[in-house]
């Protein structure tokens, strides 16, 4: 079909033999620019359909597989080893990846065991520390300790008593009975100490306690007292 161009209009003067040869030429280039352009688009539209075609092809093979399923058991081959090493006749080393797999979960819960063991027995060293302080301090205010001694009171009652499992201060099998033939108890090894720490007990209104401690050669000021006798006499000294 030969395009209609009218050269007139153009401004161009041409006979009709010219002009008619004119626009055989034009139509000619035209269609053959037409034909260049459609064909690179039929050659993508062809191309787009075989790849369409080929992956139609390649899902028929899978209908009616569930991926999930297919996607687990594709794991479950990849990490299945020992199947490998079955059918390849290597047993041996089978077993031996086999006991070092048993070896590792073996190590590793023993590991946490040891560390939950750790932490259950810091906690309960913590707990147990808190039973005998409190029992301490509590016999030493009705036995009548003086504040002071009380810290050097529960250092002491550890070697004599510990907290058994049921949370109750108990003496140690060493720790001998009390002056009636009875376990020992706080209450009475405290009341005990007066002969051996008379520092711990308040010191009688008039009198001063064993070994001069408001005598002329005992400490004035807290920095010179190098003990708790010797601190507990400068207090006392004070509240009076």
């Amino acid at each position: 079909m030969t395009l209609e161009i009218d050269f007139k209009a153009l401004g161009i003067d041409l006979d009709d033999e010219k002009a008619t040869a004119l626009k055989e030429a034009l139509t000619t280039k035209h269609q053959e620019a037409l034909d260049k352009e459609v064909g690179g688009l039929k050659t993508k539209r062809d191309e787009l359909l075989a790849n369409e075609r080929k992956l139609k092809d390649s899902l028929k093979q899978y209908e009616g597989i569930d991926p999930e399923r297919a996607r687990k058991l594709e794991e479950q081959l990849a990490e299945n080893e020992e199947a490998r090493l079955i059918a390849d006749g290597k047993l041996d080393e089978v077993l031996n990846k086999r006991t070092e797999r048993m070896r590792d979960e073996y190590d590793r819960k023993l590991t946490e065991a040891s560390q939950t063991a750790d932490k259950s027995k810091a906690f309960a060293d913590k707990f147990r520390g808190r039973v005998m302080r409190d029992e301490i301090r509590t016999a030493a205010a009705e036995v009548g300790l003086v504040d002071a001694a009380v810290e050097d009171a529960v250092y002491r009652a550890g070697g004599l008593f510990e907290v058994n499992d049921e949370g109750n201060v108990v003496p140690r099998e060493d720790a001998g009975l009390d002056e009636s033939g009875k376990p020992l108890t706080p209450q009475a090894w405290l009341a005990s100490m007066r002969e051996k720490a008379p520092h711990w007990f308040p010191v009688p209104e008039g009198s001063q306690s064993p070994g001069g401690g408001g005598g002329p050669g005992a400490p004035r000021a807290w920095k010179d007292a190098k003990t708790t006798k010797e601190k507990v006499d400068i207090l006392k000294r004070k509240q009076k």
